[in-house]
């Protein structure tokens, strides 16, 4: 893990500061509280975002994550890339590590991504002053997922029974 951010995801942290703000303040005032947010840069330049939603109903959850890649998609194409991905989650206070990726979001941030893409994993407190970002951790998407599922294609193509 290393923590030198590039310029880009320096550009990138600090959005997903600004917006973190602006959207717990538009949460608290609508009576919800804060969540995990995901940001990513694509291969384009544009930054897509993404919030966490847990339905209490359905019991459902749609990770910050996939929401950030799903407006990609959206947005973008298919054949778009994440370049880097931001991960915030809130916490009561620094926690050794920052929230990863689950399993499934880091399969997708691999299959839209490379193995070179940056997770960057923030940790954000609100305070009586606002909220502050007391912790940046830095990886690679093969870091969390050093063996991706990857079907080989046309393996079965030729087969037969014996």
């Amino acid at each position: 893990m290393g923590m030198d951010l590039n310029s880009e995801e320096k550009m990138l942290v600090e959005y997903a500061k600004e917006a973190i703000v602006k959207y717990n303040k538009i949460r608290h005032a609508n009576g919800g509280t804060d969540t995990l947010y995901s940001f990513l840069l694509s291969d384009s330049g544009k930054i897509h975002e993404g919030a966490c939603y847990e339905s209490n109903l359905a019991h459902a959850t749609v990770c910050g994550e996939r929401h950030a890649i799903a407006n990609m998609i959206l947005q973008e194409t298919y054949k778009s890339r994440i370049k880097s991905i931001v991960v915030a989650d809130p916490v009561p206070e620094v926690q050794e590590r920052g929230t990863p990726p689950c399993g499934t979001c880091r399969h997708l941030i691999w299959s839209q991504g490379t193995s070179e893409t940056t997770v960057i994993l923030m940790q954000y407190i609100q305070g009586k002053e606002g909220w502050t970002f007391p912790k940046l951790e830095k990886y690679t998407i093969k870091d969390f997922y050093p063996l991706p599922y990857e079907p080989k294609e046309g393996l079965w193509d030729n087969w037969q029974p014996k």
